[in-house]
């Protein structure tokens, strides 16, 4: 008995996809392997090229109403429900990568990240650390709460706010944190946690913008107090911030 030439043919086109990604096929494979998904078994690149015939190019299947893709040999509901599904989803994304580019923060400045932070904090009681993970232009791919303690004391967990950024893929981080019944001066703590955060973060490659602390509608810069300590010959130790 002949071998049967299709047998791994799908194991082998979703290791090259894996490998090279979605550029390096033709758009009947691209169809060819999204089919994989709602056609458990056989082969589904003479479904792919019918699509293609039928409408033409990629772009038209995907718009097709999907009455008319279960017109094409090989197309059953699941199939059709799929494409129209994977299209839904490209115009989603589309949509949301527009409304980022017209709207995202850019904390590229000590000033920025300021504002970007104080009005977060404005009816907050507890004493809150956010982080702000950041693309290499600056914009805001994600804000979440990384710590909340009592009035007095919130914790910096550089492994927390690494472990954010790596999954971000983010190349900056931005963090705050407030005083909710102080004023926004950082403490020696506060210099000493961004500290070590700036190293780990630094390992990694990933760059630490700023830490801000927030107070009463204001906010101070733990790097520009940094520095401002070093020109007047104080903090030396945390020259490197």
């Amino acid at each position: 008995m002949a071998d049967n030439p299709h047998s791994g043919h799908r194991k082998r086109m979703m290791e090259k996809l894996r490998r090279f990604g979605m550029d390096v096929f033709s758009d009947h494979e691209v169809l060819e392997i999204l089919l994989y998904f709602a056609i458990r078994q056989g082969n589904t690149n003479p479904t792919a090229h019918r699509l293609l015939d039928r409408f033409g190019s990629l772009h038209a299947v995907f718009e097709a109403p999907a009455e008319q893709l279960c017109e094409i040999e090989g197309i059953g509901p699941h199939s059709a429900d799929l494409i129209k599904t994977v299209f839904g989803l490209f115009g989603r994304y589309q949509a949301d990568v527009a409304k980022m580019e017209r709207h995202r923060d850019r904390l590229t400045s000590i000033e920025r990240v300021g504002e970007y932070f104080v009005p977060q904090f404005a009816c907050e009681q507890d004493e809150v650390l956010l982080a702000a993970y950041l693309d290499g232009a600056g914009r805001v791919i994600k804000c979440e709460e990384i710590a909340r303690g009592g009035h007095a004391h919130v914790s910096i967990d550089p492994y927390k706010i690494a472990t954010g950024a790596l999954l971000c893929r983010a190349a900056g981080v931005a963090i705050a944190h407030n005083h909710p019944n102080g004023a926004a001066k950082p403490s020696q703590a506060d210099i000493d946690a961004t500290r070590m955060l700036e190293n780990t973060l630094g390992g990694l490659g990933i760059e630490l913008v700023d830490h801000c602390v927030v107070a009463r509608g204001q906010y101070t810069s733990v790097r520009r107090k940094c520095r401002r300590d070093l020109l007047n010959g104080k903090g030396a130790d945390h020259a490197g911030f």
